[in-house]
């Protein structure tokens, strides 16, 4: 879109801009632009209104600022052209921000948040079927083993996607934010975490969002790392449930979320011709294999089928 369609769209918001910068396109469809003038700096979000609107995002906002939630301030909303006109929250997200320093402390804000998203009161939200969260996980299997790879698996693919389903299902079901991740928790000037993009919340796997902020897409997992994250989570909570048990509603929910998001960021590849996400399949793939319990014994398989084709899958696109 061009700046000068993007300031027509801020106009309609009831705000001029003078200055227009993109910030990130979504698997959602949801377009982002920093628009400005000299007095004032907002992020215009953008849905083609025949595919989606803003009312869940609207709806979620309320529900989180009525908890004393952090969220994002929706200044102005128009539903007939798919805008939303937000509180601008700066460039602070944690995958630009997070070091080794710093890693500690934002990890820890951040489950803070998420143990508050977790417990909240958010009205009217559906709960994630167990064909919703099956059928994500085949994506992994038709979409990006079959149609992106051209590789045929055995039987053990759906044996990882049953017994995955069946543990989800023994788990707890709390808030599910659904895509917890650095790219969509931001530092804000009072320097918490403020979460965005939940606008596809739902109750689900307490695992699934555990896994979006401690099995990190661009980095290699660190079992150290992550089982002293899981002793500060389980110390906040009381200790309702231990490290060890949180350890494994944690691997579950990111076997589910890794083989959703090979899935759909390859999908998006095959359909609409989107690269720009292809570069993190190898680290998402290394992990998702890293969480595997040995005892599926399908590591091996998987791994000698398909990481060396993936590499050169995309070297070539």
């Amino acid at each position: 879109m061009k700046e000068e369609e993007v300031i027509a769209l801020s106009n309609l918001c009831n705000f001029k801009a003078d200055n227009v910068s993109p910030l990130k396109q979504e698997a959602s469809g949801r377009k982002y632009w920093r628009v400005s003038n000299t007095s004032d700096s907002f992020v215009l979000c953008y849905l083609d209104p025949s595919i989606g609107n803003h009312l869940d995002f609207i709806q979620i906002t309320n529900s989180l600022q009525n908890n004393n939630i952090n969220s994002v301030n929706v200044i102005y909303h128009n539903d007939e052209h798919g805008l939303t006109l937000q509180e601008d929250l700066g460039d602070k997200d944690l995958l630009s921000i997070l070091n080794t320093e710093n890693k500690t402390e934002l990890i820890e804000k951040s489950l803070d948040l998420l143990i508050q998203i977790q417990n909240a009161d958010i009205k009217n939200i559906d709960r994630f079927t167990d064909n919703e969260l099956t059928d994500q996980m085949y994506l992994f299997k038709n979409i990006f083993l079959k149609n992106f790879l051209n590789i045929e698996m055995n039987s053990s693919i759906d044996d990882l996607i049953s017994i995955t389903m069946s543990n989800l299902k023994k788990h707890p079901w709390l808030n599910c934010h659904f895509d917890y991740e650095r790219r969509n928790l931001i530092l804000n000037e009072h320097q918490s975490i403020t979460a965005i993009d939940y606008q596809d919340m739902k109750k689900g796997p307490i695992g699934i969002d555990m896994a979006g902020i401690l099995i990190d897409h661009y980095y290699q997992c660190d079992d150290d790392s992550i089982r002293n994250s899981l002793k500060y989570f389980s110390n906040k909570i009381n200790h309702k449930y231990s490290g060890e048990e949180l350890h494994e509603f944690l691997t579950y929910g990111c076997l589910q979320r890794n083989m959703r998001i090979l899935g759909t960021l390859t999908n998006l590849y095959l359909i609409h011709n989107r690269t720009y996400r292809l570069k993190d399949l190898p680290m998402i793939f290394s992990n998702l294999v890293a969480m595997i319990p040995d005892e599926l014994n399908i590591k091996e398989d998987i791994t000698d089928k398909v990481q060396s084709l993936l590499l050169k899958r995309i070297s070539e696109i």
